[in-house]
Order: C-alpha cells, then sequence, then structure tokens
C-alpha cells in the first residue's frame, strides 16, 4: 500500500506545471518599486501620470535580473500579471542597468514604427530602443530615474494617441504587430498563429485552480487512509492487551489454590473474595474479546474507530487496575503465610531472654514492676494464640503477631527506663541543689534580690513532684514515670531560666538608661539650634511662612521634657530595692521610641526651613536669569538683522518692577513673590519664543531661496546636455521578435551601443510580445 501510495504523490508532483518557474515579484499597483529607485512622491506622481486614454503603463523595477535576459523576464512579468492588449510593461533592472519595454499592441507597435521612421529610425525593435534613449536614457545617466520614466509615459501616451488611425488594433489583442524592412508599413501576421493574452491569463488560473482541488482531494484521501488503517492497527494492539489481562488473571486464579479449601477464618474470607472477583473479570474480558473479534468498523469510519479505541482503552485500563489490586491482596496472603511462622519463632526465642531481664531488675531495685510482668504474660498468650492459628489462618496470626512484636519492643523500652529512672530519681537532689546554686550565683552576681519572679518556687514544685516518681516506677507503670521525668526536667529548666532573663533585664535596662541621656541630650541641642533658626527665619520670612514649624518644634520641646521626667522612676524601677526589671524595661521601650519621633520631627522642620530658603532662591534666580536670557535673544536678534521686527523692553514690564521692588523689601511673602516670578517669566518666554520663530522663519526663506537657486542652475544644466546630445543609433532587425538596446555611461559610439534580434520580412513571431530594451 505504501508504494502505491509514493507512487501517486511523485505523479502528483510531476503534474504540477510551472513548479520550477521563476519567481515574478507581486504587482503593488502601477508601480511595483522592488529596487526602490524612487521615492513615494516619485512613485505617486508616476501612477497618476501611467494611465492615458488607449494605453497604461504599469512600471517594474528590480535589483537585479540574476542572469536571465531583460526581454525573457518582462515576457514572464506581463505573463504572470495577467496584463492585456491596452498595457504596456515598462522594466528597469537597477542591477544591470537596462530598462526593457514589453506589450501586446499591434496598433502601438504601429504609431511606433512610423514615429521612429519620421526620427530617421528602423521599424520593429529599433524603434522601440529609439523612444527609450531618446525619452529614458539622458535622464538615467543624471540619475533621475523618475524625471526619465514620466518622460517616456509621455511620450508614449502621446505616440498613442494615433493608434486609432494605424492599420491595427489597439484593443484586439488578436495578433502581435510586424513591420515591413524596407517601407515601415504595417502587415498583420498569419492567421491563427497568435494567442490572446487574456485567453492566457484566464486558462492559466483555470488551471491552476484545478491544480489545488486536485491536491487538496489527494491529501484528504491520504489522510483518510493513513489515520484509519493506524486506528485500525490500534484496536487490534488492544484486543492483544486484553488477551494479555486474561491471561494475568488466570495466572492470578492459579495462585490462589493452594489456600482454596484449607485456609479459615480471616484468610478464607479473603482468598474467597478476591477468586469471585478475578472469576468475573475473566467473563467480563472473555465477552470483550469476543465482541472484538467481531466485525470492525471500516477504516474509512474514522469517528466510529476513533471511539472504538477510546472505549476499549478505557475498559483495558479499568480492568488492569482492578487486577493490579487483587495481585496486592494476593501478595499479602502469600506474604503472612511465607513469614508468620518465623515471626513466632522469634517472639518464642525472645521471650525468656525477656523474663530473665525482667528478674534482673527486680533483683537489683527491689521494685515488683507487676505491670511489666503483666505485659510480659499477655505477650506470651499472644504468641501462643498466633502460633495455633498460623497454619489455617495465616492473614489473623499476622495480626496478632504484629500486636505481640509491639508490646515486647515497649517491654524492653520498660525494663531500659527502670534502671534510667532509677538513677534519676536517686540523682535528684543533687540536681535540684545544683540548679538553686546556679540561681543563687546568678541572683548575687547582678543584685537580683527583690525581683518580682519566683525562681525557688519552680525548684519547690520540681522536689514536691520527684516525690510521686518512686510509686509508679515501682509498679513498673513506665508510661506515668517518663511524663513525670519530663516534669521535672521542665521546672527546672523554668527556674533558671527566668533568673537569666531577669539579669539580661536589669543589663539592657542600665544600657537603654545611658542611650536615652545620650540621645536626649543631642536631641536638646538640636532643638535650640532650629529655634535660633526659626528666629532668623522671621528676618527674612512673613509669620505664616514660620509658624507652622515653630509649632512643630515647641511641641515636641514639651513632649521630650514630659519623657525625661519618667526617667527618675524609670532608675527606681531597676534598683535593687524594687526589681521592677519589666515594668522599667517596658517604659523605656515608649521613651526610645518617643526619641526616634522626635528626631524624624525635627528633620521636618529643619527641611522645611530649607524649603523656605530654596524657594526664595528660586525667585531670585528667575529674575536674574530672566535678564540675562532677554540680553541674549537682544543680541540674536541684532545678529540677524530682526531688530527691528520685534520690540522689548524689559525695564517696562510691570511684573519687572514689581518683582524688584518686593525683593528688596522684608519680611518676604513667598506666594507673592513666585506668583509674580511666574508671570515675568512666562512674558520673558513669549519674547524669547517670538524671536526665536522670527529665525527660523528667516532661515527657512534663505534656505529655500538658494533651493530654487540650485534647482534653476541643474534644469539649465540638464537642457545643456540634451541639446549637445547626438542623434539615437539605431539597430538592425531580421527575423524573430522585436527586441533591441543600447547602453551609456561606458559605452563607445557616442555613448550609446544597440542590438538584439530584429524583424525579418516585416512579421513578428507569433504569439510572442512586441518587447526593445536599453542600457545605460
Amino acid at each position: 500500500m505504501k508504494k502505491y501510495i509514493a507512487l501517486f504523490l511523485l505523479i502528483s508532483v510531476l503534474w504540477v506545471p510551472g513548479a520550477y518557474a521563476a519567481e515574478i515579484p507581486a504587482q503593488q499597483g502601477l508601480v511595483t518599486d522592488n529596487a526602490g529607485m524612487f521615492s513615494s512622491a516619485e512613485a505617486t506622481s508616476i501612477s497618476a501620470a501611467a494611465t492615458g486614454d488607449l494605453v497604461t503603463l504599469h512600471v517594474l523595477t528590480v535589483g537585479s535580473l540574476n542572469g536571465t535576459p531583460a526581454d525573457k523576464y518582462a515576457d514572464d512579468a506581463y505573463a504572470s500579471w495577467g496584463l492585456s492588449t491596452r498595457d504596456i510593461l515598462l522594466l528597469i533592472s537597477a542591477g544591470e542597468q537596462s530598462i526593457e519595454l514589453n506589450f501586446n499592441n499591434p496598433g502601438f507597435q504601429t504609431s511606433l514604427n512610423a514615429w521612429s521612421q519620421n526620427q530617421g529610425g528602423n521599424s520593429g525593435s529599433a524603434a522601440i530602443t529609439a523612444l527609450l534613449d531618446t525619452y529614458f536614457i539622458p535622464y538615467a545617466r543624471e540619475g533621475d530615474y523618475a524625471g526619465g520614466t514620466k518622460a517616456l509615459i509621455k511620450a508614449i501616451h502621446s505616440i498613442g494617441e494615433s493608434t486609432g488611425n494605424t492599420g491595427g488594433s489597439a484593443g484586439s489583442g488578436s495578433a502581435v504587430g510586424t513591420v515591413d524592412t524596407g517601407t515601415g508599413n504595417g502587415t498583420s501576421s498569419k492567421p491563427g498563429t497568435s494567442v490572446s493574452t487574456a485567453n492566457r491569463s484566464s486558462s492559466s488560473m483555470f488551471t491552476i485552480a484545478a491544480i489545488l482541488i486536485g491536491i487538496v482531494l489527494i491529501l484528504l484521501v491520504l489522510f483518510i487512509v493513513i489515520t484509519g488503517l493506524r486506528r485500525r492497527k490500534q484496536l487490534s494492539e488492544q484486543q492483544e492487551q486484553l488477551s494479555n489481562l486474561l491471561v494475568q488473571a488466570n495466572r492470578a486464579l492459579e495462585s490462589l489454590k493452594p489456600f482454596q479449601g484449607i485456609v479459615q477464618g480471616k484468610t478464607e474470607v479473603l482468598v474467597e473474595g478476591i477468586s469471585k472477583r478475578l472469576s468475573a473479570k475473566l467473563v467480563e474480558i472473555s465477552s470483550l474479546q469476543s465482541d472484538g473479534q467481531g466485525i470492525q468498523p471500516p477504516f474509512y469510519r474514522l469517528t466510529a474507530l476513533k471511539a472504538a479505541v477510546e472505549q476499549l482503552q478505557q475498559t483495558e485500563a479499568s480492568f488492569r487496575a482492578a487486577l493490579e489490586e487483587e495481585e496486592k491482596n494476593i501478595a499479602v496472603i502469600s506474604e503472612a503465610d511465607r513469614n508468620v511462622k518465623q515471626r513466632i519463632t522469634e517472639l518464642k526465642e525472645d521471650t525468656p531472654e525477656l523474663e530473665e531481664q525482667l528478674q534482673d531488675a527486680v533483683k537489683e531495685t527491689g521494685y515488683a514492676l507487676q505491670e511489666i510482668v503483666e505485659e510480659l504474660k499477655e505477650l506470651a498468650e499472644e504468641t501462643s494464640k498466633a502460633d495455633q492459628l498460623e497454619l489455617f489462618d495465616p492473614i489473623a496470626a499476622q495480626e496478632i503477631t504484629e500486636d505481640a512484636q509491639e508490646r515486647q519492643e515497649k517491654i524492653e523500652q520498660d525494663l531500659k527506663d527502670v534502671d534510667l529512672y532509677g538513677d534519676k530519681l536517686n540523682n535528684f537532689p543533687t540536681v535540684l541543689a545544683a540548679a538553686r546554686a546556679k540561681i543563687t550565683s546568678i541572683i548575687e552576681q547582678n543584685s537580683l534580690h527583690n525581683m518580682k519572679v519566683k525562681p525557688y518556687d519552680r525548684l519547690e514544685q520540681a522536689r514536691a513532684e520527684s516525690l510521686t516518681l518512686e510509686a509508679p516506677l515501682r509498679t513498673g507503670d513506665m508510661d506515668e514515670v517518663r511524663r513525670i521525668g519530663a516534669n521535672l526536667d521542665l521546672l527546672l529548666d523554668e527556674a533558671i531560666a527566668m533568673t537569666e532573663q531577669q539579669a539580661l533585664l536589669r543589663q539592657n535596662n542600665r544600657r537603654d538608661l545611658e542611650t536615652f541621656r545620650t540621645e536626649w541630650s543631642q536631641l536638646k541641642q538640636r532643638r535650640d539650634g532650629l529655634q535660633s533658626r526659626i528666629t532668623e527665619a522671621r528676618i527674612y520670612f512673613e509669620e505664616q511662612h514660620v509658624a507652622t514649624v515653630e509649632n512643630i518644634l515647641t511641641e515636641w520641646n514639651t513632649r521630650l521634657r514630659e519623657g525625661a521626667s519618667e526617667v527618675a522612676q524609670i532608675e527606681n524601677w531597676t534598683s535593687d530595692e524594687h526589681g521592677e526589671y519589666d515594668k522599667a524595661h517596658n517604659a523605656l521601650e515608649q521613651l526610645l521610641a518617643l526619641l526616634d519621633e522626635a528626631a524624624r520631627q525635627f528633620d521636618g522642620v529643619s527641611e522645611s526651613l530649607n524649603a523656605l530658603n530654596e524657594r526664595l532662591d528660586k525667585v531670585n534666580r528667575l529674575f536674574s536669569e530672566g535678564q540675562s536670557r532677554v540680553e541674549t535673544t537682544q543680541r540674536m536678534l541684532h545678529s540677524r538683522g530682526l531688530s527691528s521686527r520685534i520690540r522689548f523692553e524689559l525695564s517696562l514690564l510691570p511684573e519687572y518692577s514689581a518683582l524688584e521692588q518686593r525683593l528688596a523689601s522684608r519680611p518676604y511673602n513667598l506666594e507673592e513673590l513666585e506668583s509674580l516670578g511666574r508671570s515675568y517669566d512666562s512674558q520673558i518666554a513669549s519674547f524669547v519664543n517670538e524671536a526665536n520663530r522670527l529665525v527660523r522663519q528667516k532661515e527657512e526663506e534663505e534656505r529655500l531661496a538658494q533651493l530654487a537657486m540650485m534647482r534653476e542652475q541643474q534644469r539649465r544644466a540638464q537642457a545643456r546636455k540634451r541639446m549637445s546630445s547626438g542623434p539615437p543609433s539605431s539597430g538592425g532587425f531580421g527575423g524573430g521578435r522585436s527586441s533591441g538596446g543600447s547602453s551609456w555611461g561606458g559605452g563607445g559610439g557616442g555613448g550609446r551601443s544597440s542590438g538584439g534580434s530584429s524583424w525579418g520580412g516585416g512579421g513578428g513571431k507569433s504569439g510572442r510580445n512586441s518587447s526593445g530594451g536599453s542600457k545605460w
């Protein structure tokens, strides 16, 4: 099947015509400037001139022809764009410095031949070359491609106006115009040999559409075939996986046979449940296999195949999950049957050793340890019961064995803790005395005799708690023993920690008191400095500017004095006699926060005073800089000869006089000064802007005058060059299509060379466009 598909695709690709044709730029209106030879304004101007009463010019510029002959490239572009008999294609190649004129209009060719003969030239492609050399090449040599194109378009429209009076028809498009080599009279081509461009275009579009439809149909058929076969394969794979599940379920049932009819109790219930569920799954899987081996949907029913695959995948996943769960249950039974005997044996072997450890603990401590004895008896009973169930009910035996193992581990730990807590009880008086000594040392070193916390109370609680430890230790109630032991450790640690905390608090309080005194002294100095600045500011600024900052300074000065008055009480709290260390700590935190906030407020007062000075300095700068700006602008106007066109006297401005007067008298009202300054600056800015506008206007007038002079000089130079250039050379003509060419900028013979195919016997090759070119 794959071979047939590959062969079919190969034939389809070979069937597509023009698959390797040269790429022609897409048409972008009447001017397709791929080489960027025109500005946007020039392209618009050319497009406006391109359409005439009888013919329409289409301009195409390219960067390079890449080795393709100009007439061939023009023919391809003419056909690719679907141009009609009315249309004329002008191809300009920047890389080859060549131009080609291509059309399929016998009437226009006849008029062009007549024009060429009137100029003393020849017919056919030579006439086209002469037209290009006369109207385009002179401009191209000067780099004025837009000027040459517009001159050529104007000439073509002028020549085309005589088309209706010639023997050819401008609108028929049924034949290519030809020229008699001797007289220049037009003759028609042989009947039936030419093909209309419009017909060729329609046929080409129909062929392309048919090809595209064929390709889409081929791809659709291939998609259906490939997808259908792939889904049929998926169905087969799912059926195979169901078969594997069937085998897996049978194996699971086989693994249960050694237990069926033998086990009892919990194991029997579990085995029977697994067997019933597996048997039901076997029936379901067999039924699905039978249904799947029936008639499957044909390969072209993609939706039905997809639904069947998805349904089978879901069913297979469900069966697989259920089967894996049953296999886990079987593994539990197998593991219990395999390992429970060994675990029971280990318990039996460890019991005598535990009994011996218990007897040793009783002898060494003198404690009865009744609860541990009872735990050991229950362990023996569980071991015996598990041993009885091991053969016929391994699941129940395993559960009992797990409980017995936990009990055994607890007994082992309890026996270890008997010795540990016995020693702890015996050593507790020594530990208690050490804790008391440590607390006493901390109190003595830091003079904490009157502290409010009571660490000795914690020690007394610990002593009383230790008296309750012996009773549960004698009976072997080790859970209670461990609880009491943990509480003893906690009480001792709390007693020492609270004493150390009080010592640290007192040290921090002393340090914070010193910090407060230092910072309060610094703030007092700052306050005095700010008060002096406020007094000085009253000399320069009106009261409204100073009152707010003075109120802030007064308020915080009062709050600082109130805070300082609390220092004596805090020192009293943190003294040896009172020991109110926590209370002193809280009060000091509030005082330090008060200092921080006061420092921020003083910073704000200082910034406000600085802002007043900055506002005044800004007005002073604006006043002085305004004078400088006016002087600079007046000098610029004088240098450009514009002084008489604008008059401005700074001293006559009302704002100038008012601002000068306000700045000379104190105290200042800053709002009033700033308002005058803004008005003053606005008047100066208007003067400067108007002066700059006049300067720019004069510069633009001078630039336009200079540009007009340069254009006039260029126009005169181009006119002299056109008058001094000689007549265009003519190319020969013979058989074949019309073509012609000449070059400039390095050719011989007056700067032009002509060449190309000619039209023999006055008849062009049927079905081909008239074409002629030139080079610069």
